[in-house]
Protein backbone atom coordinates (compact mmCIF):
# COMPACT_ATOMS: atom_id res chain seq x y z
CA UNK A 1 0.00 0.00 0.00
CA UNK A 2 1.38 3.57 -1.20
CA UNK A 3 2.39 5.84 1.83
CA UNK A 4 0.50 8.64 2.43
CA UNK A 5 3.15 11.31 2.65
CA UNK A 6 0.55 14.68 2.37
CA UNK A 7 1.41 15.37 6.02
CA UNK A 8 5.01 14.93 6.97
CA UNK A 9 8.02 16.02 6.34
CA UNK A 10 10.58 14.89 3.71
CA UNK A 11 12.76 14.40 6.64
CA UNK A 12 10.54 11.16 7.28
CA UNK A 13 9.99 10.02 3.75
CA UNK A 14 12.31 7.34 2.36
CA UNK A 15 14.89 7.96 0.44
CA UNK A 16 17.54 6.29 -2.34
CA UNK A 17 20.62 8.13 -0.91
CA UNK A 18 23.14 7.56 1.55
CA UNK A 19 22.32 9.50 4.90
CA UNK A 20 26.57 10.86 4.38
CA UNK A 21 26.40 13.41 0.85
CA UNK A 22 30.00 12.43 0.54
CA UNK A 23 29.57 8.59 0.24
CA UNK A 24 26.62 9.15 -1.88
CA UNK A 25 27.42 10.05 -6.15
CA UNK A 26 24.30 11.89 -6.46
CA UNK A 27 24.42 14.05 -3.75
CA UNK A 28 28.31 14.80 -4.45
CA UNK A 29 27.09 16.13 -7.37
CA UNK A 30 24.58 18.37 -5.86
CA UNK A 31 27.28 19.45 -3.76
CA UNK A 32 30.02 20.35 -6.91
CA UNK A 33 26.96 22.47 -8.28
CA UNK A 34 27.29 24.72 -5.25
CA UNK A 35 30.34 26.51 -6.67
CA UNK A 36 30.50 29.85 -6.59
CA UNK A 37 32.85 32.85 -7.34
CA UNK A 38 32.12 36.35 -6.80
CA UNK A 39 33.86 39.92 -8.03
CA UNK A 40 36.45 40.84 -5.40
CA UNK A 41 39.80 42.24 -7.72
CA UNK A 42 39.75 45.77 -6.83
CA UNK A 43 40.49 44.91 -2.88
CA UNK A 44 44.01 43.52 -3.73
CA UNK A 45 44.49 46.10 -6.85
CA UNK A 46 44.11 49.08 -4.65
CA UNK A 47 47.39 47.06 -2.22
CA UNK A 48 49.79 46.93 -4.92
CA UNK A 49 51.82 49.67 -5.88
CA UNK A 50 52.04 48.71 -9.42
CA UNK A 51 48.34 49.38 -10.17
CA UNK A 52 48.25 52.71 -8.55
CA UNK A 53 51.49 53.96 -10.38
CA UNK A 54 49.96 53.03 -13.48
CA UNK A 55 46.61 54.87 -12.68
CA UNK A 56 48.10 57.80 -10.99
CA UNK A 57 46.94 56.21 -7.48
CA UNK A 58 43.24 57.12 -8.00
CA UNK A 59 41.56 58.57 -4.88
CA UNK A 60 38.38 60.23 -3.55
CA UNK A 61 36.20 60.48 -6.70
CA UNK A 62 37.76 58.84 -8.98
CA UNK A 63 38.48 56.14 -6.76
CA UNK A 64 34.33 56.09 -6.11
CA UNK A 65 33.53 55.97 -9.56
CA UNK A 66 36.21 53.24 -10.15
CA UNK A 67 34.26 51.08 -8.06
CA UNK A 68 31.10 52.15 -8.48
CA UNK A 69 30.58 51.59 -11.99
CA UNK A 70 30.41 47.84 -11.40
CA UNK A 71 27.10 47.88 -9.69
CA UNK A 72 25.58 50.20 -12.44
CA UNK A 73 24.83 47.85 -14.99
CA UNK A 74 22.58 45.98 -12.51
CA UNK A 75 20.24 48.68 -12.13
CA UNK A 76 19.13 47.91 -15.65
CA UNK A 77 20.16 44.41 -16.42
CA UNK A 78 18.23 42.54 -13.84
CA UNK A 79 15.63 42.75 -15.76
CA UNK A 80 16.35 41.09 -18.80
CA UNK A 81 17.95 38.62 -16.55
CA UNK A 82 14.57 38.00 -14.92
CA UNK A 83 13.16 37.56 -18.92
CA UNK A 84 16.30 35.13 -19.67
CA UNK A 85 15.48 33.19 -16.47
CA UNK A 86 11.79 32.63 -16.99
CA UNK A 87 11.66 32.11 -20.58
CA UNK A 88 14.97 30.54 -21.22
CA UNK A 89 15.77 28.75 -17.82
CA UNK A 90 17.72 29.60 -15.33
CA UNK A 91 20.77 27.61 -16.17
CA UNK A 92 21.18 29.56 -19.37
CA UNK A 93 21.03 32.33 -17.32
CA UNK A 94 24.04 31.75 -15.64
CA UNK A 95 26.04 30.73 -18.84
CA UNK A 96 25.44 33.84 -20.20
CA UNK A 97 26.48 35.95 -17.04
CA UNK A 98 29.48 34.00 -16.61
CA UNK A 99 30.39 34.51 -20.13
CA UNK A 100 29.97 38.28 -19.81
CA UNK A 101 32.27 37.79 -17.00
CA UNK A 102 34.69 36.19 -18.87
CA UNK A 103 35.44 38.84 -20.98
CA UNK A 104 35.32 41.02 -18.67
CA UNK A 105 37.78 39.70 -16.75
CA UNK A 106 39.95 39.51 -19.61
CA UNK A 107 39.56 43.21 -20.91
CA UNK A 108 39.86 44.03 -16.78
CA UNK A 109 43.81 42.11 -17.00
CA UNK A 110 44.72 43.97 -20.56
CA UNK A 111 43.33 47.41 -19.61
CA UNK A 112 46.33 50.22 -20.85
CA UNK A 113 44.38 53.02 -19.24
CA UNK A 114 41.41 53.94 -16.75
CA UNK A 115 38.69 54.23 -19.15
CA UNK A 116 39.56 50.54 -20.37
CA UNK A 117 39.39 49.93 -16.69
CA UNK A 118 36.12 51.03 -16.07
CA UNK A 119 34.77 49.75 -19.35
CA UNK A 120 35.89 46.01 -18.31
CA UNK A 121 34.12 47.07 -14.91
CA UNK A 122 30.60 47.84 -16.82
CA UNK A 123 31.23 44.70 -18.72
CA UNK A 124 31.88 42.61 -15.20
CA UNK A 125 29.04 43.97 -13.47
CA UNK A 126 26.48 43.45 -16.63
CA UNK A 127 27.53 39.23 -16.37
CA UNK A 128 27.43 39.53 -12.30
CA UNK A 129 23.89 40.74 -12.57
CA UNK A 130 22.65 38.84 -14.64
CA UNK A 131 24.43 35.22 -12.91
CA UNK A 132 23.13 36.91 -9.75
CA UNK A 133 19.50 36.63 -11.02
CA UNK A 134 19.68 33.28 -12.60
CA UNK A 135 22.39 30.74 -10.01
CA UNK A 136 20.15 31.39 -6.56
CA UNK A 137 17.08 30.49 -8.40
CA UNK A 138 18.94 27.16 -10.13
CA UNK A 139 20.88 26.33 -7.26
CA UNK A 140 17.56 26.36 -4.61
CA UNK A 141 15.52 24.64 -7.19
CA UNK A 142 17.53 21.76 -7.90
CA UNK A 143 19.24 21.05 -4.88
CA UNK A 144 18.13 17.87 -2.64
CA UNK A 145 15.66 19.13 -0.11
CA UNK A 146 17.78 17.31 2.75
CA UNK A 147 20.78 19.65 1.57
CA UNK A 148 19.21 22.46 0.32
CA UNK A 149 19.27 24.92 3.09
CA UNK A 150 23.04 24.26 3.31
CA UNK A 151 23.86 24.27 -0.26
CA UNK A 152 21.67 27.92 -0.63
CA UNK A 153 23.38 29.60 2.40
CA UNK A 154 26.58 28.90 0.86
CA UNK A 155 26.35 29.72 -2.13
CA UNK A 156 27.37 33.27 -1.57
CA UNK A 157 29.54 32.55 1.11
CA UNK A 158 31.85 31.36 -1.77
CA UNK A 159 32.24 35.17 -2.14
CA UNK A 160 35.22 34.54 0.00
CA UNK A 161 36.90 31.95 -1.66
CA UNK A 162 37.16 34.51 -5.03
CA UNK A 163 38.04 37.28 -2.15
CA UNK A 164 40.99 35.19 -1.60
CA UNK A 165 42.00 34.12 -4.62
CA UNK A 166 41.94 38.06 -5.12
CA UNK A 167 43.79 39.16 -2.66
CA UNK A 168 46.77 36.53 -3.21
CA UNK A 169 47.04 36.44 -7.09
CA UNK A 170 44.74 39.43 -8.24
CA UNK A 171 43.14 37.34 -10.64
CA UNK A 172 39.64 36.87 -11.72
CA UNK A 173 39.15 34.83 -14.46
CA UNK A 174 39.59 31.58 -12.87
CA UNK A 175 36.28 31.59 -11.33
CA UNK A 176 34.03 32.49 -13.77
CA UNK A 177 35.51 29.73 -16.34
CA UNK A 178 35.21 26.82 -13.86
CA UNK A 179 31.62 27.84 -13.45
CA UNK A 180 30.92 27.49 -17.11
CA UNK A 181 32.50 23.80 -17.38
CA UNK A 182 30.45 22.52 -14.21
CA UNK A 183 27.46 24.17 -16.13
CA UNK A 184 27.88 22.12 -19.32
CA UNK A 185 26.78 18.65 -16.86
CA UNK A 186 24.91 20.77 -14.30
CA UNK A 187 20.85 20.33 -14.62
CA UNK A 188 18.07 22.92 -15.31
CA UNK A 189 15.87 23.47 -12.81
CA UNK A 190 12.98 20.80 -12.15
CA UNK A 191 10.93 23.38 -11.56
CA UNK A 192 11.56 25.57 -14.61
CA UNK A 193 10.62 21.95 -16.46
CA UNK A 194 7.74 21.76 -14.66
CA UNK A 195 6.13 25.10 -14.96
CA UNK A 196 7.23 24.55 -19.26
CA UNK A 197 5.21 21.39 -19.20
CA UNK A 198 8.33 18.77 -19.25
CA UNK A 199 7.50 16.70 -16.65
CA UNK A 200 9.07 13.51 -17.53
CA UNK A 201 12.42 15.26 -17.75
CA UNK A 202 12.30 17.01 -14.69
CA UNK A 203 11.07 13.13 -12.93
CA UNK A 204 14.35 11.69 -14.17
CA UNK A 205 16.15 14.69 -13.35
CA UNK A 206 14.99 14.25 -9.87
CA UNK A 207 15.99 10.78 -9.88
CA UNK A 208 19.20 11.16 -11.06
CA UNK A 209 20.19 13.60 -8.42
CA UNK A 210 18.05 13.03 -5.66
CA UNK A 211 17.67 9.24 -5.63
CA UNK A 212 21.11 7.75 -8.00
CA UNK A 213 18.26 7.19 -10.79
CA UNK A 214 15.13 5.58 -8.87
CA UNK A 215 12.24 7.24 -10.53
CA UNK A 216 9.97 5.29 -8.10
CA UNK A 217 11.85 6.59 -5.38
CA UNK A 218 8.84 7.83 -2.47
CA UNK A 219 11.23 11.25 -2.00
CA UNK A 220 10.96 12.15 -5.48
CA UNK A 221 7.38 11.25 -6.07
CA UNK A 222 6.58 13.32 -3.05
CA UNK A 223 8.66 16.38 -4.32
CA UNK A 224 7.13 15.95 -8.23
CA UNK A 225 3.89 16.18 -6.03
CA UNK A 226 4.63 19.09 -3.70
CA UNK A 227 6.22 21.09 -7.20
CA UNK A 228 3.26 20.11 -9.71
CA UNK A 229 0.50 21.13 -6.97
CA UNK A 230 2.45 24.36 -6.05
CA UNK A 231 2.64 25.77 -9.44
CA UNK A 232 -0.41 25.05 -10.72
CA UNK A 233 -1.61 26.99 -7.86
CA UNK A 234 0.02 29.62 -8.75
CA UNK A 235 -0.41 29.25 -12.73
CA UNK A 236 -4.08 30.05 -12.13
CA UNK A 237 -3.71 33.55 -11.86
CA UNK A 238 -1.72 32.90 -15.94
CA UNK A 239 1.47 35.23 -16.07
CA UNK A 240 2.84 37.01 -13.30
CA UNK A 241 3.73 40.91 -12.95
CA UNK A 242 5.92 43.23 -11.20
CA UNK A 243 2.61 44.93 -9.81
CA UNK A 244 1.70 41.83 -7.74
CA UNK A 245 4.20 42.55 -5.26
CA UNK A 246 1.70 45.10 -4.45
CA UNK A 247 -1.79 43.00 -4.61
CA UNK A 248 -1.29 41.10 -1.64
CA UNK A 249 -0.44 42.09 2.22
CA UNK A 250 2.24 38.70 1.81
CA UNK A 251 3.49 39.37 -1.13
CA UNK A 252 4.39 43.12 -0.46
CA UNK A 253 6.14 42.20 3.10
CA UNK A 254 8.26 39.63 0.74
CA UNK A 255 9.11 42.89 -1.55
CA UNK A 256 9.97 45.07 1.70
CA UNK A 257 12.46 42.36 3.49
CA UNK A 258 14.03 41.37 0.35
CA UNK A 259 14.57 45.53 -0.79
CA UNK A 260 15.81 45.72 2.81
CA UNK A 261 18.56 43.10 2.89
CA UNK A 262 19.33 44.41 -0.92
CA UNK A 263 20.18 47.31 0.39
CA UNK A 264 21.49 46.64 3.83
CA UNK A 265 23.93 44.07 2.40
CA UNK A 266 26.80 47.00 1.67
CA UNK A 267 24.96 49.40 3.69
CA UNK A 268 25.70 48.18 7.37
CA UNK A 269 29.32 49.08 6.83
CA UNK A 270 30.90 46.23 5.43
CA UNK A 271 31.44 48.44 1.88
CA UNK A 272 33.80 50.60 3.84
CA UNK A 273 36.20 47.60 5.11
CA UNK A 274 35.15 45.29 1.69
CA UNK A 275 36.42 47.96 -1.14
CA UNK A 276 38.46 50.08 0.60
CA UNK A 277 40.48 47.89 2.76
CA UNK A 278 43.21 49.41 1.73
CA UNK A 279 42.46 53.06 2.53
CA UNK A 280 40.82 52.06 5.79
CA UNK A 281 44.13 50.74 7.33
CA UNK A 282 46.65 53.05 6.10
CA UNK A 283 44.13 55.46 7.66
CA UNK A 284 45.31 53.50 10.90
CA UNK A 285 49.15 53.59 9.77
CA UNK A 286 49.30 50.18 8.16
CA UNK A 287 50.59 51.09 4.54
CA UNK A 288 53.45 48.51 3.37
CA UNK A 289 52.10 47.23 0.61
CA UNK A 290 53.04 43.30 2.26
CA UNK A 291 51.38 43.94 5.14
CA UNK A 292 47.96 45.08 3.29
CA UNK A 293 47.99 41.94 0.92
CA UNK A 294 48.30 39.62 4.08
CA UNK A 295 45.50 41.43 6.16
CA UNK A 296 43.55 41.30 3.01
CA UNK A 297 44.52 37.24 2.47
CA UNK A 298 43.59 37.17 6.37
CA UNK A 299 40.21 38.43 5.99
CA UNK A 300 39.15 36.22 3.49
CA UNK A 301 40.33 33.38 5.50
CA UNK A 302 38.59 34.50 8.46
CA UNK A 303 35.35 35.00 6.54
CA UNK A 304 35.28 32.12 5.01
CA UNK A 305 35.56 30.13 7.76
CA UNK A 306 32.76 31.73 9.59
CA UNK A 307 30.17 32.16 6.57
CA UNK A 308 30.73 28.00 5.65
CA UNK A 309 30.60 27.24 9.47
CA UNK A 310 27.31 29.59 10.02
CA UNK A 311 26.10 28.06 6.51
CA UNK A 312 26.05 24.42 7.45
CA UNK A 313 23.93 25.24 11.01
CA UNK A 314 21.48 28.08 10.06
CA UNK A 315 18.67 25.14 9.82
CA UNK A 316 20.15 24.10 13.33
CA UNK A 317 19.99 27.81 15.01
CA UNK A 318 17.75 29.67 12.83
CA UNK A 319 17.40 32.50 10.63
CA UNK A 320 16.12 35.52 13.11
CA UNK A 321 18.83 34.53 16.11
CA UNK A 322 21.61 34.62 13.58
CA UNK A 323 20.77 37.59 11.72
CA UNK A 324 20.14 39.96 15.36
CA UNK A 325 23.39 37.73 16.77
CA UNK A 326 25.29 39.23 13.51
CA UNK A 327 23.69 42.47 13.45
CA UNK A 328 24.18 43.54 16.99
CA UNK A 329 28.23 42.34 17.20
CA UNK A 330 28.64 44.45 13.54
CA UNK A 331 27.44 47.55 16.08
CA UNK A 332 29.69 46.30 18.76
CA UNK A 333 32.95 45.79 16.57
CA UNK A 334 32.15 49.16 14.64
CA UNK A 335 32.43 51.39 17.51
CA UNK A 336 35.68 49.75 18.83
CA UNK A 337 36.81 50.18 15.37
CA UNK A 338 35.76 54.11 15.44
CA UNK A 339 37.03 54.75 18.94
CA UNK A 340 40.20 53.18 18.07
CA UNK A 341 40.65 55.49 14.72
CA UNK A 342 39.07 58.63 16.40
CA UNK A 343 42.50 58.14 19.09
CA UNK A 344 45.21 57.40 16.64
CA UNK A 345 43.64 60.38 13.84
CA UNK A 346 43.65 62.48 16.90
CA UNK A 347 46.83 61.31 19.04
CA UNK A 348 48.93 59.63 15.77
CA UNK A 349 49.74 56.62 18.43
CA UNK A 350 50.01 53.87 16.29
CA UNK A 351 49.40 51.44 18.98
CA UNK A 352 46.13 52.75 18.50
CA UNK A 353 45.58 52.26 14.83
CA UNK A 354 46.98 48.79 14.98
CA UNK A 355 44.36 47.93 18.11
CA UNK A 356 41.65 48.79 15.48
CA UNK A 357 42.75 45.77 13.51
CA UNK A 358 41.55 43.08 15.68
CA UNK A 359 37.87 44.49 15.52
CA UNK A 360 37.82 44.49 11.64
CA UNK A 361 38.37 40.48 12.13
CA UNK A 362 35.71 40.67 14.79
CA UNK A 363 33.50 42.95 12.12
CA UNK A 364 33.78 40.98 9.57
CA UNK A 365 33.24 37.59 11.04
CA UNK A 366 29.64 39.31 12.84
CA UNK A 367 28.56 39.90 8.85
CA UNK A 368 29.32 36.49 7.95
CA UNK A 369 27.77 34.78 10.67
CA UNK A 370 24.37 35.72 9.10
CA UNK A 371 24.51 38.55 5.88
CA UNK A 372 26.79 36.76 3.76
CA UNK A 373 25.13 33.39 3.57
CA UNK A 374 21.86 34.63 3.89
CA UNK A 375 21.43 37.58 1.51
CA UNK A 376 20.37 35.60 -1.41
CA UNK A 377 19.78 32.10 0.14
CA UNK A 378 16.76 34.47 2.25
CA UNK A 379 15.34 35.85 -0.40
CA UNK A 380 15.51 33.22 -3.25
CA UNK A 381 13.37 30.83 -0.87
CA UNK A 382 10.25 33.11 0.16
CA UNK A 383 9.05 34.04 -3.29
CA UNK A 384 7.16 31.90 -4.78
CA UNK A 385 8.02 30.25 -8.08
CA UNK A 386 5.95 32.85 -10.44
CA UNK A 387 7.61 36.21 -8.76
CA UNK A 388 11.15 34.15 -8.11
CA UNK A 389 12.71 35.51 -11.12
CA UNK A 390 11.50 38.77 -10.78
CA UNK A 391 11.68 39.09 -6.98
CA UNK A 392 15.49 38.69 -7.64
CA UNK A 393 15.55 41.25 -10.39
CA UNK A 394 13.92 43.76 -8.26
CA UNK A 395 16.37 42.81 -5.54
CA UNK A 396 19.69 43.03 -7.87
CA UNK A 397 18.76 46.63 -9.23
CA UNK A 398 17.84 47.99 -5.80
CA UNK A 399 21.11 46.34 -4.65
CA UNK A 400 23.52 47.90 -7.35
CA UNK A 401 21.67 50.91 -6.93
CA UNK A 402 22.26 51.35 -3.35
CA UNK A 403 25.77 49.77 -3.94
CA UNK A 404 26.69 52.57 -6.72
CA UNK A 405 25.53 55.60 -4.50
CA UNK A 406 27.39 53.56 -1.80
CA UNK A 407 30.75 53.06 -2.91
CA UNK A 408 30.67 56.41 -4.94
CA UNK A 409 30.21 58.29 -1.18
CA UNK A 410 32.27 55.82 0.94
CA UNK A 411 35.63 57.39 -0.49
CA UNK A 412 34.68 60.94 -0.80
CA UNK A 413 33.37 60.92 2.88
CA UNK A 414 36.03 58.82 4.45
CA UNK A 415 38.28 61.02 2.71
CA UNK A 416 36.59 64.38 4.12
CA UNK A 417 35.64 63.21 8.31
CA UNK A 418 37.64 60.25 8.29
CA UNK A 419 36.81 58.23 11.48
CA UNK A 420 33.33 60.19 11.87
CA UNK A 421 31.80 58.40 9.10
CA UNK A 422 31.61 55.17 11.16
CA UNK A 423 28.91 56.52 13.36
CA UNK A 424 26.91 56.47 10.22
CA UNK A 425 26.99 53.26 9.88
CA UNK A 426 26.26 52.18 13.78
CA UNK A 427 23.22 53.85 13.18
CA UNK A 428 22.13 51.49 10.35
CA UNK A 429 22.92 49.23 11.73
CA UNK A 430 20.93 50.21 14.93
CA UNK A 431 18.02 50.57 12.38
CA UNK A 432 18.42 47.06 11.50
CA UNK A 433 18.28 45.05 14.23
CA UNK A 434 15.33 46.54 14.82
CA UNK A 435 14.09 46.25 11.64
CA UNK A 436 15.53 42.04 11.76
CA UNK A 437 13.19 41.83 15.71
CA UNK A 438 10.20 43.38 14.45
CA UNK A 439 9.77 41.95 10.84
CA UNK A 440 11.96 39.19 9.86
CA UNK A 441 9.98 35.51 10.20
CA UNK A 442 11.80 32.09 10.63
CA UNK A 443 12.05 29.48 7.92
CA UNK A 444 14.33 27.23 9.02
CA UNK A 445 13.68 23.51 8.21
CA UNK A 446 11.22 23.73 5.56
CA UNK A 447 11.14 23.03 1.76
CA UNK A 448 10.91 26.07 -0.69
CA UNK A 449 7.18 25.59 -1.42
CA UNK A 450 6.33 25.82 2.57
CA UNK A 451 8.64 29.08 3.06
CA UNK A 452 6.99 30.67 0.11
CA UNK A 453 3.98 30.41 2.05
CA UNK A 454 4.88 31.55 5.45
CA UNK A 455 4.39 35.35 4.22
CA UNK A 456 0.88 34.30 3.65
CA UNK A 457 0.10 34.33 7.20
CA UNK A 458 -0.24 36.21 9.94
CA UNK A 459 1.70 35.79 13.52
CA UNK A 460 3.96 33.78 15.08
CA UNK A 461 2.52 30.41 13.73
CA UNK A 462 2.94 31.11 9.77
CA UNK A 463 5.64 28.84 9.23
CA UNK A 464 3.60 26.02 11.04
CA UNK A 465 0.30 27.22 9.27
CA UNK A 466 2.24 27.03 5.70
CA UNK A 467 3.38 23.91 6.26
CA UNK A 468 0.19 22.87 7.10
CA UNK A 469 -1.47 24.32 4.14
CA UNK A 470 1.10 23.61 1.68
CA UNK A 471 -0.07 19.41 3.23
CA UNK A 472 -3.60 20.01 2.72
CA UNK A 473 -3.13 21.34 -0.70
CA UNK A 474 -1.29 18.53 -1.95
CA UNK A 475 -4.38 16.31 -0.31
CA UNK A 476 -6.82 18.43 -1.97
CA UNK A 477 -5.46 18.42 -5.21
CA UNK A 478 -4.19 22.40 -5.05
CA UNK A 479 -7.26 24.03 -3.07
CA UNK A 480 -6.02 26.26 -0.25
CA UNK A 481 -9.04 27.84 0.18
CA UNK A 482 -10.71 25.37 2.78
CA UNK A 483 -9.96 23.85 6.33
CA UNK A 484 -8.14 20.77 6.81
CA UNK A 485 -10.42 18.37 9.15
CA UNK A 486 -6.98 17.68 11.11
CA UNK A 487 -5.79 21.21 10.73
CA UNK A 488 -7.50 24.13 11.67
CA UNK A 489 -6.03 26.86 9.90
CA UNK A 490 -8.07 29.78 8.75
CA UNK A 491 -7.56 29.94 4.88
CA UNK A 492 -9.37 33.74 4.72
CA UNK A 493 -5.58 34.68 5.75
CA UNK A 494 -3.96 32.77 2.70
CA UNK A 495 -2.58 35.47 -0.02
CA UNK A 496 -0.53 33.43 -1.72
CA UNK A 497 -0.92 33.99 -5.69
Amino acid sequence: MAQDTSHVSFRDIPNNTNEKWWKDASLRLNVLYCFGYDQSLLTGLQALPQWNEHFDTPHGTRLGLIAACIFLPGIIFGFPAAWICTHWGRKWCVIIGAAFIVVGAIWNGLAPDIEHFMVSRVILGIGGSITKVGAPALLQESAHPRIRSEMGHMYYSFYYVGSLVSAIMCSQVIGPIVVLLILIKAPESPRYMIKKGMHDKALHTLAKYHANGDTNDALVKWEMREIEQTIEQESQDNKSSYFDFFKTRGNRKRLWISLSISVGINWVGNGIVSYYLSPVLKSVGVVKPSHLLSINAGLSVWNLIIAEAAALKIDDYGIRPLFLTSTIGMIISYAFVMGFSAGFAEAGTSALGIAAIPFLFTFFGSYSLAWTPLNYSYTTTIMPFNLRAKGLALYLVVQNMANAFNQFVNPIALQAITWKYYAVYIAIDIAYAIGIYLWFPETKQLTIEEISLVFDFPGRDGRKMAAAALANRMRDGGSTDRESDSVKVDMNHVESK
